[in-house]
């Protein structure tokens, strides 16, 4: 009974192809992430260009995003959907080939981290408008619950499949792996069935679209309460994750071994969270339960940061992955439930802005503070100022307290703030 619960957004045909597509895709990515980093120490032995690559792929996410979310908003999805993953398909064969036939040079594989950062500003909404139409309203947050297992469990065995595959097949197998991935992909957009986006008896220019979502967002109250929380949670609790190598070399003691494992709790953690809140069919409302998870989730990162046992650590991190992961969804879940199909590309554009973008920037003046007062202290307070801003919206605002619980009619989407 409780699985059938769990997983009962599979029942629906075109959710369970989207969703197989979906998780070998990402899994594909993941391993070609991986690869992509280790080739690029081969080719230079400098941390200095893994940060790059990575500055690469987030810059481009956080420029891009709000166009992307307009062009959704815009076009036929199926038809955008089979570009951007015929375009990370031909990506992964480029670098492939110049891998396996000896070419490679360390500006190629900057240039596909850059290219795959556009790809996914478009990507991601697409992914996120086509769900609501694979499952009734009455089961989006199970489907979302498990949509999100995907992306934040996937760092628990992805990396760890390409840690395996290396040895054998080498960074180009991984790269030809990735691009069989994205082939599946492909198939599943063609096996589901998708409505045609309406047509827009307006016409109106593409940055009049982009400044229409931004204004949609900052003028609707629960959008701007809900993306308010997320910035607070993205930008100063997020960016834990960024200190582990300190934690594990300096604080913890446990070397390169320990911090695969430090790294690995969080991905346990979401799992366990996803499949709890996907078993949850009746929720409390919702600033209650965004303040439940805020609360788990700071004090478990607050534990984490100053314990200076191991077992301990990890059991912390494995709180906090599930608690974030948790309240990640239950953020999404609104934002989807309340967003209309004509906007929702853009307003589920800028959660991906938020969420995946405000982190990496976070982790800089983080990063400062932490060379003045340490890493523990940074983490506790980051993890601290997080609960504020979240705490304020949930309690200080009445737009949030008027949401209901999730998937009750609300009204706060129809007020306009003055």
């Amino acid at each position: 009974m409780f699985l059938s619960q769990t997983f009962r957004a599979f029942r629906y045909r075109d959710y369970f192809i989207f969703w197989c597509g979906l998780f070998l895709g990402h899994t594909g990515s993941l391993i070609l992430t991986t690869a992509a980093g280790w080739l690029i120490l081969e080719l230079t032995d400098s941390p200095f260009y893994l940060g790059l690559n990575g500055l690469c792929l987030g810059l481009m996410r956080v420029i891009f995003s709000p166009l992307g979310g307009a062009v959704v908003d815009r076009m036929d999805r199926r038809t955008l959907f089979y570009l951007t993953q015929s375009l990370a398909l031909l990506t992964a064969l480029f670098l492939g080939l110049m891998n396996a036939t000896g070419l490679i040079h360390v500006w190629h594989v900057l240039a596909v981290s850059g290219l795959t950062g556009l790809l996914l500003s478009f990507e991601q909404p697409i992914r996120q408008s086509i769900i609501p139409e694979t499952v009734p309203k009455a089961d989006l947050v199970n489907a979302l619950s498990l949509y999100n297992l995907i992306f934040n469990g996937g760092p628990l065995f992805g990396p760890a499949i390409a840690g395996v595959l290396i040895p054998f097949i080498g960074t180009a197998g991984c790269f030809f792996f990735h691009a069989v991935g994205s082939s599946m992909v492909l198939v599943t957009i063609y096996l589901i069935h998708l409505s045609k986006t309406p047509p827009r008896t307006e016409k109106k220019a593409l940055i009049k679209d982009v400044t229409e979502g931004l204004s949609i967002a900052w003028n609707t109250p629960l959008f701007f309460s809900l993306f308010t929380a997320l910035a607070g949670i993205a930008f100063f609790a997020r960016p834990f994750n960024q200190f582990m190598p300190i934690f594990a070399r300096d604080i913890l003691r446990v070397g390169a071994p320990g911090l695969g494992l430090l790294l690995m709790a969080p991905g346990a953690g979401a799992i366990s969270g996803g499949l709890v809140l996907a078993s949850i069919t009746r929720f409390p409302q919702t600033h209650r339960f965004m303040m439940t998870l805020v609360s788990g989730f700071t004090i478990s990162v607050m534990l984490f940061s100053y314990s200076r046992s191991f077992p301990l650590a990890l059991v912390f991190l494995f709180f906090a992955g599930s608690f974030q992961t948790t309240l990640l969804t239950l953020i999404q879940s609104s934002l989807q439930l309340h967003a209309s199909q004509n906007i929702r590309g853009r307003i589920m554009s800028l959660y991906g802005l938020l969420n995946r973008g405000l982190g990496p920037m976070g982790a800089f003046p983080m990063g400062a503070l932490a060379t003045w007062v340490g890493a523990p202290f940074t983490v506790a307070m980051g993890a601290f100022l997080g609960f504020c801003v979240t705490a304020y919206v949930a309690l200080g605002r009445p737009h949030l307290r008027g949401a209901g619980a999730l998937g009750e009619p609300s009204r706060a989407t129809k007020e306009v703030r003055g």
